[in-house]
Protein backbone atom coordinates (compact mmCIF):
# COMPACT_ATOMS: atom_id res chain seq x y z
CA UNK A 1 0.00 0.00 0.00
CA UNK A 2 2.87 2.45 0.96
CA UNK A 3 4.34 1.69 -2.57
CA UNK A 4 0.78 2.50 -4.11
CA UNK A 5 0.97 5.92 -2.46
CA UNK A 6 4.34 6.85 -3.06
CA UNK A 7 3.84 5.83 -6.80
CA UNK A 8 0.99 8.26 -6.70
CA UNK A 9 2.25 10.80 -5.10
CA UNK A 10 5.25 10.87 -6.97
CA UNK A 11 3.01 11.05 -10.28
CA UNK A 12 1.28 13.85 -9.13
CA UNK A 13 4.33 15.47 -8.71
CA UNK A 14 5.68 15.34 -11.94
CA UNK A 15 2.27 16.16 -13.59
CA UNK A 16 3.26 19.43 -11.16
CA UNK A 17 6.15 19.75 -12.61
CA UNK A 18 5.08 19.18 -16.25
CA UNK A 19 2.59 21.81 -16.25
CA UNK A 20 4.76 24.52 -14.70
CA UNK A 21 7.33 23.60 -17.51
CA UNK A 22 5.21 24.14 -20.26
CA UNK A 23 5.49 28.44 -19.76
CA UNK A 24 9.29 27.63 -19.45
CA UNK A 25 10.52 29.22 -22.83
CA UNK A 26 13.40 27.08 -24.51
CA UNK A 27 16.75 28.04 -23.77
CA UNK A 28 14.53 30.63 -20.80
CA UNK A 29 16.67 30.31 -17.34
CA UNK A 30 14.65 30.91 -14.45
CA UNK A 31 15.94 31.00 -11.00
CA UNK A 32 14.15 30.37 -7.88
CA UNK A 33 15.37 32.15 -4.74
CA UNK A 34 12.82 32.27 -2.13
CA UNK A 35 13.08 30.19 0.70
CA UNK A 36 9.36 28.32 0.66
CA UNK A 37 10.64 26.77 -2.78
CA UNK A 38 9.73 23.25 -2.74
CA UNK A 39 12.48 21.23 -4.54
CA UNK A 40 12.67 17.68 -6.51
CA UNK A 41 12.78 15.26 -3.67
CA UNK A 42 15.51 13.22 -5.00
CA UNK A 43 16.07 10.76 -2.55
CA UNK A 44 12.54 9.90 -1.80
CA UNK A 45 12.82 9.08 -5.47
CA UNK A 46 15.93 6.90 -6.11
CA UNK A 47 14.23 5.47 -2.72
CA UNK A 48 11.30 4.13 -4.46
CA UNK A 49 13.58 3.21 -7.66
CA UNK A 50 15.29 0.55 -5.46
CA UNK A 51 11.97 -0.51 -4.50
CA UNK A 52 10.86 -1.13 -7.38
CA UNK A 53 14.24 -3.13 -8.56
CA UNK A 54 13.19 -5.24 -5.61
CA UNK A 55 10.26 -6.03 -6.96
CA UNK A 56 11.79 -7.02 -10.20
CA UNK A 57 13.51 -10.02 -11.06
CA UNK A 58 16.78 -9.37 -11.90
CA UNK A 59 20.47 -9.46 -10.79
CA UNK A 60 22.34 -6.18 -11.37
CA UNK A 61 26.07 -6.22 -12.88
CA UNK A 62 28.57 -4.55 -11.54
CA UNK A 63 31.43 -2.98 -14.13
CA UNK A 64 34.40 -1.24 -11.98
CA UNK A 65 36.96 0.43 -13.82
CA UNK A 66 40.71 1.34 -12.53
CA UNK A 67 43.27 3.39 -14.10
CA UNK A 68 42.22 1.12 -17.46
CA UNK A 69 41.34 -1.93 -15.80
CA UNK A 70 37.85 -3.15 -15.86
CA UNK A 71 36.05 -6.26 -14.28
CA UNK A 72 32.80 -7.26 -13.80
CA UNK A 73 30.57 -9.23 -11.26
CA UNK A 74 27.01 -9.85 -10.92
CA UNK A 75 26.06 -8.40 -7.45
CA UNK A 76 22.71 -8.56 -5.42
CA UNK A 77 20.43 -6.23 -5.44
CA UNK A 78 21.80 -5.09 -1.21
CA UNK A 79 24.97 -4.46 -2.93
CA UNK A 80 23.62 -1.71 -5.08
CA UNK A 81 21.60 -0.31 -2.25
CA UNK A 82 25.20 -0.01 -0.19
CA UNK A 83 26.71 1.51 -3.54
CA UNK A 84 24.32 4.34 -3.69
CA UNK A 85 24.52 4.84 0.33
CA UNK A 86 27.08 7.63 0.23
CA UNK A 87 24.46 10.35 -1.67
CA UNK A 88 21.82 10.03 0.43
CA UNK A 89 23.61 10.98 3.75
CA UNK A 90 22.12 14.53 3.07
CA UNK A 91 18.95 13.72 2.29
CA UNK A 92 16.82 15.72 -1.03
CA UNK A 93 13.71 16.53 0.22
CA UNK A 94 11.32 19.20 -1.04
CA UNK A 95 12.00 22.18 1.29
CA UNK A 96 15.10 20.69 3.48
CA UNK A 97 18.43 21.70 2.16
CA UNK A 98 16.29 25.39 0.26
CA UNK A 99 18.27 27.58 2.31
CA UNK A 100 21.50 26.20 1.08
CA UNK A 101 20.38 25.73 -2.74
CA UNK A 102 18.92 27.68 -5.04
CA UNK A 103 16.55 25.43 -8.36
CA UNK A 104 16.73 26.86 -12.25
CA UNK A 105 14.46 25.60 -14.75
CA UNK A 106 15.15 25.52 -18.26
CA UNK A 107 13.80 23.54 -21.02
CA UNK A 108 17.16 22.22 -22.36
CA UNK A 109 16.02 21.33 -26.67
CA UNK A 110 19.39 20.04 -26.93
CA UNK A 111 19.02 17.08 -24.89
CA UNK A 112 15.09 17.73 -25.03
CA UNK A 113 14.94 17.31 -21.37
CA UNK A 114 13.29 19.73 -18.95
CA UNK A 115 16.22 20.42 -16.55
CA UNK A 116 15.80 21.46 -12.62
CA UNK A 117 19.49 22.54 -11.73
CA UNK A 118 20.48 22.76 -8.07
CA UNK A 119 23.80 24.83 -6.86
CA UNK A 120 24.88 26.39 -3.46
CA UNK A 121 23.24 29.57 -2.88
CA UNK A 122 25.72 30.40 -0.09
CA UNK A 123 28.63 28.89 1.46
CA UNK A 124 28.13 25.25 2.33
CA UNK A 125 28.38 23.72 6.22
CA UNK A 126 30.97 21.05 6.68
CA UNK A 127 28.42 18.51 7.57
CA UNK A 128 26.83 19.12 3.80
CA UNK A 129 29.41 17.00 0.91
CA UNK A 130 26.78 17.56 -1.34
CA UNK A 131 27.90 20.36 -3.99
CA UNK A 132 25.62 20.13 -6.64
CA UNK A 133 22.44 17.87 -8.54
CA UNK A 134 20.44 18.16 -11.86
CA UNK A 135 17.29 16.48 -12.61
CA UNK A 136 16.28 15.60 -15.87
CA UNK A 137 12.73 15.64 -16.58
CA UNK A 138 10.93 14.18 -20.09
CA UNK A 139 9.35 16.91 -21.16
CA UNK A 140 6.42 14.66 -23.49
CA UNK A 141 5.28 12.18 -20.26
CA UNK A 142 6.65 14.12 -16.96
CA UNK A 143 8.57 11.11 -16.18
CA UNK A 144 12.30 11.65 -14.78
CA UNK A 145 14.63 10.38 -16.70
CA UNK A 146 18.19 11.02 -14.97
CA UNK A 147 19.60 12.46 -12.17
CA UNK A 148 22.92 13.37 -11.65
CA UNK A 149 24.80 14.81 -8.27
CA UNK A 150 28.28 15.57 -7.07
CA UNK A 151 29.50 15.68 -3.96
CA UNK A 152 33.18 16.80 -2.54
CA UNK A 153 34.60 15.17 0.36
CA UNK A 154 37.97 14.60 1.95
CA UNK A 155 40.06 11.35 2.34
CA UNK A 156 43.97 10.62 3.73
CA UNK A 157 44.10 14.73 3.15
CA UNK A 158 42.80 14.60 -0.67
CA UNK A 159 40.09 16.55 -2.18
CA UNK A 160 38.15 14.26 -3.96
CA UNK A 161 35.31 14.63 -5.77
CA UNK A 162 32.58 11.91 -6.34
CA UNK A 163 29.61 12.41 -9.33
CA UNK A 164 26.30 9.89 -9.10
CA UNK A 165 24.87 9.37 -12.46
CA UNK A 166 21.24 7.59 -12.45
CA UNK A 167 19.74 6.51 -15.50
CA UNK A 168 16.12 5.81 -14.83
CA UNK A 169 15.23 2.10 -14.69
CA UNK A 170 18.68 1.29 -16.44
CA UNK A 171 21.61 2.10 -14.58
CA UNK A 172 23.33 3.71 -11.47
CA UNK A 173 27.62 5.01 -11.99
CA UNK A 174 29.80 6.58 -9.74
CA UNK A 175 32.88 8.28 -10.64
CA UNK A 176 35.51 9.15 -8.43
CA UNK A 177 38.13 12.20 -9.00
CA UNK A 178 40.90 13.36 -7.40
CA UNK A 179 41.59 16.98 -7.34
CA UNK A 180 45.26 17.61 -7.31
CA UNK A 181 46.89 20.46 -5.69
CA UNK A 182 47.73 21.76 -8.84
CA UNK A 183 44.43 21.94 -10.13
CA UNK A 184 44.30 19.04 -12.52
CA UNK A 185 42.04 16.17 -12.22
CA UNK A 186 42.48 12.15 -12.09
CA UNK A 187 39.86 9.48 -12.44
CA UNK A 188 40.68 7.12 -10.22
CA UNK A 189 37.61 4.71 -10.43
CA UNK A 190 34.22 4.34 -12.37
CA UNK A 191 32.29 1.78 -10.85
CA UNK A 192 28.54 1.31 -12.43
CA UNK A 193 25.55 -1.41 -12.02
CA UNK A 194 23.28 -1.87 -14.62
CA UNK A 195 20.04 -3.84 -14.23
CA UNK A 196 18.80 -3.15 -17.85
CA UNK A 197 20.34 -4.24 -20.61
CA UNK A 198 17.36 -3.60 -23.69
Amino acid sequence: MSKLCFIISLVVYLSACATKTERVQPSLAVEHSNSQDSFFPVTSYIKGQLLLIDSLPITPLQIVSIKGKTDSIWRTKEILKQFLAPFSTTEISETNLTKYFKETRFNDQTINAITFTYDPRVKLPDSISLRHWDVYVDPENGVVSKIYMVRQLKEKGQSITQQLTWQAGKLAKISTILNKPDGSLELLKEEQFIWNFE
